[in-house]
């Protein structure tokens, strides 16, 4: 004789299990959609840091910021105007990470070289409450907070100062660079190989029916 309590309580057992895979399957999916969307949004935004555009952007600040004695001197009240669309390209960049549209990690290995000595020159002008661009600059500051707890965890071991790395003579260093590169030689280089290593990772993603997120 059949017990059907029994087969009852086993079919509700399959379904139960059945559900907790199809919903477990289903996370899985949007995590690796996830992580493609922030891969192929860190393209997007490597692509226009490499444009002749930005590029000629930033060389324009470095000729902004330097002259023959090495820094040029500024306040909040008469910042350099050519600061603003590279800042304004780091802010729209911790706006994305903050809607989790970029990992921060990602971003951190990407740009932390060269946004930081730029964000350190500028302090007063995104930081200083006697200026009127602090508040424009919040997704900056919080993504420069997120920037340097990576790299002090980098730096932990050799028991460095962080702020050692970013002296006027290391910020001088970064901006007579970019005068002599235009930011699109040697450093620039490694970007671009990067940017075609991930571009080459993600087609073979695509045939494979996946796509590896990492750096």
């Amino acid at each position: 004789m059949v017990n059907w309590v029994e087969v009852q309580a086993i079919a509700n057992s399959v379904l139960v299990i059945t559900s907790g895979g199809a919903i477990g399957y289903a996370g899985l999916q949007i995590a690796n959609e996830r992580k493609y969307r922030s891969v192929s949004n860190l393209e997007k935004q490597l692509s226009f840091f490499l444009s002749e555009s930005f590029a000629l952007a930033r060389k324009q600040l470095a000729q902004d910021r330097l002259n023959a004695e090495g820094l040029v001197a500024w306040d909040v009240s008469n910042p350099p105007v050519s600061a603003f669309e590279v800042l304004d390209f780091y802010e729209h960049v911790g706006l994305l990470v903050k809607k989790g549209h970029l990992d921060v990690y990602d971003v951190w290995h990407t740009f932390y070289e060269w946004a930081q000595p730029v964000y350190v020159d500028l302090r007063p002008l995104i930081e200083d409450a006697e200026s009127s661009y602090s508040d424009h600059y919040s997704d900056l500051r919080k993504l420069m907070r997120q920037m340097d707890e990576i790299q002090l965890g980098r730096m932990h071991a050799q028991h460095a100062n962080h702020w050692a790395l970013w002296t006027p003579e290391r910020i001088l260093e970064h901006y007579r660079y970019e005068l002599e590169t235009g930011g699109r030689r040697r450093r620039m280089n490694r970007l671009q190989r990067k940017q075609e290593a991930r571009e080459k990772m993600d087609a073979q993603g695509g045939e494979g029916g996946g796509v590896d997120a990492g750096g």
